[in-house]
């Protein structure tokens, strides 16, 4: 009876539900991935299912940020917070192409990026 039980359709509260839990650990900055297999463990769905449920937890996310007016500043200060908290995950994972490319998402949103057109005005003199 129990696997009966489990095989139900979801109410909509209870989807409402998982689908903010997702939107919440994408706003954490969580990855799509990590939030889909969380959500397909903790609710024993199929993966399909799983990805519908983050993706509308990002349709979600997009409807708060376009309802709320945050500045830039307040945006860039998530994202820097974001980022540095996939680094140190990726770090503690030891998935080096993860911190590379969070890094270099890090360097670019702060403008710490080498200005390239400046380095190669200097080789052509």
């Amino acid at each position: 009876m129990d696997d009966f039980m489990s095989m139900a359709r979801a109410t909509k509260a209870e989807l409402e539900l998982r689908v903010g839990e997702a939107a919440s650990m994408l706003a954490e900055g969580n990855g799509a991935t990590v939030v889909t297999a969380h959500v397909a463990e903790t609710y024993r769905l199929s993966r399909r299912q799983a990805r519908r449920i983050t993706a509308a937890a990002y349709e979600l996310l997009v409807q708060d940020l376009e309802e709320v007016d945050l500045s830039r500043p307040q945006i860039t200060a998530q994202l820097v917070a974001n980022l540095q908290s996939a680094i140190q995950k990726s770090l503690v994972l030891g998935r080096t192409g993860s911190v590379a490319s969070n890094a270099r998402a890090l360097i670019h949103l702060c403008g710490l990026a080498a200005d390239s057109s400046y380095n190669q005005r200097n080789r052509k003199n």
